[in-house]
């Protein structure tokens, strides 16, 4: 009531793993093994569920919603036990192509598959190839990590559209197009922290959770901002409680104290205090 944040989503079916459940649940987010009638809800049926749930919210569409839905003209409970129990196919599955999405039908999916990165395409891939099966579940471990990643990836195209740094484009010499101008993108500099890149945009802000990878992202210990008299320089200023230490240009060890920025510049190291990271690009 105070902060509108959400807490309890759905709980109609709380229980342990193994006790019987009042309430199944719907069959669009259901993992197949409930819809056809071989489980109950548990922990793992839940992570399939979690899945499709993302995919919805992230490409406003169904995984397993293709051209096997399309053929359908009524949309019963044996269709649904068909589509999401004893058939289920992603539909953009790399081994099956029987389910692709329909032009004109499911163009929300179709579009929005190609603005995400490949890491999240992959996982998501996954989740409805393996993950079909409950040995094969993402966990919610992974989703975390993938959602962070995914928020340190945004930049931005020349008319202020957010988009996603890729790694693979990147890695393929393939520029990023942004999906509203289809104009290439000027990629900004990038801080590399141990296995973590954050892309270092005009609104990047840096928390405890880049420097010690916990997921804490209350306070923020590092900005990025613009030179206050010459436009176009943009440096990391140090909003944190520890001196930041790197090597300039001539050699000289150099100290970045609290309130004070570090011009952002490629092949800059920074040590922040038991963590060091390298600026690239």
């Amino acid at each position: 009531p105070d902060t509108g944040e959400i807490r309890i989503v759905d709980n109609d079916n709380v229980c342990t793993n193994g006790s019987s459940a009042p309430v199944l649940g719907t069959p669009y987010f259901m993992a197949p093994e409930i819809v056809r009638g071989e489980a109950t809800p548990s922990t793992e049926t839940d992570l399939y569920s979690l899945a499709v749930l993302l995919f919805h919210l992230l490409f406003v569409g169904h995984p397993l919603n293709g051209e096997q839905e399309y053929r359908i003209h009524c949309l019963d409970l044996a269709a649904m036990r068909k589509l999401y129990g004893t058939n289920p196919v992603f539909i953009f599955d790399p081994n099956n192509s029987t389910n692709r999405p329909v032009p004109g039908w499911h163009d929300n999916a179709i579009i929005y598959w190609q603005i995400y990165p490949q890491f999240i395409r992959d996982l998501f891939t996954r989740a409805f190839t393996e993950g079909l099966r409950p040995e094969g579940r993402v966990r919610e471990s992974e989703w975390q990590r993938a959602m962070v990643r995914l928020r340190d990836s945004i930049i931005f195209s020349a008319d202020g559209s957010e988009n996603f740094y890729d790694p693979e484009l990147l890695r393929q010499g393939k520029p990023h197009i942004c999906w509203h101008s289809k104009q290439p993108i000027t990629l900004p500099p990038r801080l590399k922290i141990e296995d973590r890149i954050i892309m270092l945009t005009h609104v990047t802000t840096l928390s405890e959770h880049h420097f010690k990878g916990n997921f804490n992202f209350d306070q923020v210990l590092a900005r990025v901002v613009q030179h206050p008299t010459q436009r176009g320089i943009w440096g990391l200023r140090n909003e944190s409680g520890q001196v930041w230490h790197f090597t300039d240009s001539d050699g000289s060890l150099r100290e970045v104290p609290h309130s004070k920025s570090v011009t952002l510049r490629d092949g800059l190291v920074i040590n922040f205090g038991g963590v060091t990271g390298e600026i690239r690009g």
